[in-house]
């Protein structure tokens, strides 16, 4: 790998590289990057910015004799040869594979297609996915690479491999639950597989989540299918291409650009843009715990728990999960990564250790936890419970309602809840509130300190879309920061103060993703100052810190009703706020995150 420079300066190559051969005005450099308010010196950064790539791309050249990155009014262009262009092999060989295709050869363009997406290496433009001009393209490469991957499925079925596709269609119907095409292949391979029930189920289940996330129905293809299903039209038996088959073109005012996207930034001299993921990559199942390797930025394992987990814990040999929709907490062996086992009637909605318990803030409906009602926070040996504390109404509420944290101090456990509008410490012996402050209903804590330096708590309240600063030790409100975008959860250390904010009602309406400005805020615990917002192109769920890094749970939000895809896991660089891994998880939800072990886990819930 060449090194690129911070973000901004890969952002200018990545600009040069969607118009590859192309002259890329300043002007329009300019816009992308700083957008409505430019600096007063953006056209003078753009050009050192191009001056270093030029150094880094062509070392040993003089000013004047560059071939690679050359200025030509209006602004630059970049020369890229074809050959060096993965993004123009992509191309080559689809269109060759769909000509083969078209002629009946179906074995040979299925290995076209094979050939063609082992090109990519990751999300397209993940490395710059906070950048507000990488969506519209990643989305547009993205739409390529489906398209391929469906063909592919295509020519496979012709080829009567109906047999193995079941599980991986599956998988991308979950990855991918509004494309119809997808859903008709699957249909179509469980008809052949002699399964027509399910694959009437399919349809069913397209049905139900087309009229409940977008108000419509089926396409007149899919429910045409769904009629030769039914009367068991001798067609469907043959293997050839699915009937009727449901085509997703891409409709571009610059379908060279596109195509010679960031596919694997493919300059001979090997540029990457950090993307993640890739040929292999696991596909996570809901219902599991997702096992992320930060030294590769990429899932390496699934581990199946109960109902919808939610929040994570560790200690020294544990990761505790929260399973909400089971009210249970389940043990993970954390060297080995395996379960070891369920108890408890929880449904906690975040956990702590501490002692050597679990500490677990319950929510739920009333009534249907009554060992740990909504509103309390329980002490759990994983064998019984051995303390709980009332801190609010037993109300069913947000995921947010009642939220715990581990005084540095050890001190005891400090408690949140929004309904009572109170913070306090719990002594972990008797369960008494040795201290409470009032009037804030908080989303999420945070403590920073310990023995001999105090205690800090950190609080966000989305109600009054604050961060509030409290000393841990008298409970006095030191310091109130503004929020604006709706603050939840909190992570805290030395250095930094992160909180997450998603841009909708704190008491816990979803909004859809596109309607919100979703953000990271940073706050520096020396200077009590905002030092920066970091834009995320997902709502965020929770967050962690670890590795050096802060990590944010994350997912896209389709509606009101909380049905979500695109399941990620953000990693920022401490240091800089920047953006430095996206990492998909390929499935449509995710909730809690944590570092231990040297490793991040992963909630991994069902859609709502």
């Amino acid at each position: 790998m060449l090194p690129l420079g911070g973000a901004k300066q890969r952002a200018v190559l990545a600009l040069l590289l969607l118009d590859a051969n192309r002259v890329v005005p300043i002007d329009r450099l300019v816009d992308e990057l700083w957008g409505e308010r430019p600096p007063e010196s953006a056209a003078n950064m753009v050009q050192g910015y191009v001056s270093h790539l030029r150094k880094t791309l062509e070392p040993g050249r003089k000013r004047g004799e560059y071939e690679l990155l050359v200025s030509q009014p209006p602004g630059y262009v970049l020369r890229v040869p074809a050959e060096q262009l993965d993004a123009e092999r992509f191309v080559a060989l689809t269109t060759d594979a769909r000509r083969l295709l078209a002629a009946g050869e179906a074995g040979e363009a299925a290995a076209r297609f094979r050939e063609a997406l082992a090109l990519w290496r990751g999300p397209p433009l993940g490395d710059l996915a906070y950048e507000s001009f990488a969506g519209p393209h990643a989305e547009r490469l993205e739409e390529l690479r489906l398209g391929a991957l469906e063909d592919r499925i295509d020519a496979e079925l012709a080829l009567g491999g109906h047999d193995v596709l079941v599980g991986e269609l599956r998988d991308l119907v979950s990855e991918h639950p509004l494309r119809e095409r997808l859903r008709a292949q699957l249909m179509a391979t469980l008809y052949r597989s002699g399964r027509q029930a399910e694959a009437l189920e399919v349809y069913r289940d397209t049905r139900k989540v087309l009229r409940d996330e977008l108000g419509i129905e089926p396409g007149p293809a899919l429910r045409e299918l769904e009629r030769a299903i039914l009367r068991q039209d001798p067609e469907l038996g043959r293997a050839a291409t699915p009937p009727l088959r449901i085509v997703v073109r891409m409709r571009s005012r610059r379908p060279l650009s596109t195509a010679v996207g960031v596919l694997a930034v493919a300059l001979a001299v090997g540029l990457g843009l950090g993307l993640s993921g890739g040929a292999g990559a696991v596909v996570v199942k809901p219902h599991s715990v997702a096992v992320i390797d930060p030294a590769k930025n990429a899932v390496v394992k699934d581990i199946s728990v109960g109902a919808y987990p939610g929040p994570l814990a560790a200690d020294g040999t544990y990761v505790y999960v929260g399973d909400i929709g089971s009210a249970t907490i389940s043990r993970i062996f954390a060297d080995k990564q395996q379960l070891f086992d369920s108890s408890g009637f929880s449904r906690a909605l975040d956990m702590v250790v501490f002692g050597g318990d679990v500490w677990a803030a319950n929510g739920g409906v009333p009534g249907h936890t009554p060992t740990a009602p909504p509103g309390t926070v329980m002490d759990f040996d994983l064998t019984a419970a051995r303390l709980i504390v009332s801190v609010g109404p037993a109300a069913d509420g947000p995921e947010e309602e009642t939220t715990v944290a581990v005084d540095p101090s050890s001190a005891g456990v400090w408690a949140g809840n929004q309904y009572s509008e109170t913070v306090r410490l719990i002594e972990p012996v008797t369960g008494r509130s040795v201290r409470t402050v009032h009037g804030i209903a908080p989303g999420g804590l945070a403590t920073t300190g310990g023995a001999g330096v105090g205690t800090t708590v950190w609080a966000s309240d989305a109600k009054r879309k604050l961060l509030v600063r409290i000393d841990g030790e008298s409970g006095r409100i030191e310091r109130r920061f503004a929020i604006p975008d709706g603050p939840t959860r909190v992570a805290a250390d030395e250095r930094g103060v992160w909180v997450i904010a998603r841009g909708f009602d704190y008491r816990g309406q979803w909004r859809a993703t596109r309607t919100t400005k979703p953000a990271v805020w940073r706050i520096d615990p020396v200077t009590n100052r905002i030092v920066q917002r970091i834009a995320l192109p997902l709502t965020p769920i929770r967050i962690a810190l670890g590795a050096g890094s802060v990590w944010v749970s994350g997912e896209r939000v389709l509606s009101d009703r909380g049905a979500t895809v695109d399941a990620t896991v953000f990693r920022i660089d401490a240091q800089t706020g920047r953006i430095v891994a996206r990492i998909p998880l390929r499935t449509r939800a995710v909730d809690g995150v944590i570092v231990s072990h040297g490793l991040v886990w992963a909630a991994v819930p069902a859609s709502q």
